[in-house]
């Protein structure tokens, strides 16, 4: 009767053993995920800051006077990004006077940075 024991707990340890390693490897597997998730987050938001320099130095270098509205850069030069994401503060100051904005990552983390 002892050996039929010993032969139970050693199949309990490991199914328990392999519950463990299972709920690591998925434990894993979700950070890795959301680690990716946030670099393609971060590289939208980099894209996007150089973007809006890009077409604030150009409006300005082809006319004379820097963008008055974040409608005109997206009008004019093509300016696309999620809304549903990101949140741009564009503030013009005046036709000669570079403008200030902002990116703002909607939903959380965010690396604002104002320009």
């Amino acid at each position: 009767m002892s050996t039929f024991t010993i032969q139970k707990k050693k199949k309990i340890n490991r199914t328990l053993v392999s519950i463990v390693f299972f709920a690591i490897i998925v434990i894993a597997f979700l950070f890795a995920i959301n680690y990716t998730s946030n670099a393609t987050l971060d590289h939208q938001e980099e894209a996007l800051n150089q973007a809006l320099e890009r077409d604030i130095v150009m409006c300005y270098a082809q006319n004379g006077y820097y963008p008055p509205s974040l409608d005109y850069i997206r009008e004019h030069y093509g300016l696309i990004y999620d809304d549903n994401t990101f949140l741009v503060n564009y503030q013009p100051v005046a036709d000669n006077i570079r403008p200030n904005y902002i990116v703002i990552r909607l939903g959380g983390d965010s690396h604002e940075k104002v320009k």
